[in-house]
């Protein structure tokens, strides 16, 4: 039986950080702290190899756009590389909208109406992972219900592990103690 590929996320903060080749430089500013550009292209290698789906929001093309008018990035290579096949472009329709109000609602510290909607996103594709580089997120981590009442890991873009056991998933929606 062949096994379905993994799923994350993607914040609209981390394909700006790809198309960008963004880098974090230290108080010196030569001594690059973290390679964001870098850190992302072996998820998107697996995405091309099929081992894992990236599920986006859909309102990530106007953020990522909006981000990379004054870049010198050409619009058409974007909107082209969002067609790829292990992208999955997720519409916001009424269901997601609701989901994305119900965190905004849970009093999540700091959650903005777009990070909501992203969140969302990955929920409601069943993501196995949701992939930022937002601190504001990253607090969020395991914080938030799946649909299938599982935990959404949030982290920065790596590689996901192979898929955990059932009963590891059960154990994960239950939430960390």
């Amino acid at each position: 039986m062949a096994t379905s590929p993994s799923r994350v996320a993607w914040d609209s903060c981390t394909w700006i950080a790809y198309i960008q080749r963004e880098r974090i430089f230290g108080q010196d500013g030569k001594t690059v702290l973290e390679d964001r550009g870098a850190v992302c292209r072996p998820v998107l290698d697996a995405a091309e190899r099929g081992v894992i789906e990236i599920v986006v929001s859909a309102i990530a093309l106007v953020e990522v756009l909006a981000r990379n008018r004054t870049g010198g990035i050409d619009d058409q290579k974007v909107r082209d590389f969002f067609d790829n096949d292990y992208i999955l472009l997720v519409n916001v329709d009424k269901q997601l909208g609701d989901f994305a109000r119900r965190l905004m609602l849970a009093g999540h510290s700091g959650l903005k109406p777009l990070d909501a909607i992203h969140l969302a996103t990955a929920c409601i594709a069943n993501a196995d992972e949701f992939h930022t580089f937002d601190d504001r997120l990253l607090a969020l981590d395991c914080a938030i219900d799946g649909l299938d009442g599982t935990r959404l890991v949030i982290k920065k873009p790596a590689v996901p592990a192979a898929p955990a056991p059932l009963l590891d998933r059960i154990e994960r929606g239950r939430g960390r103690q």
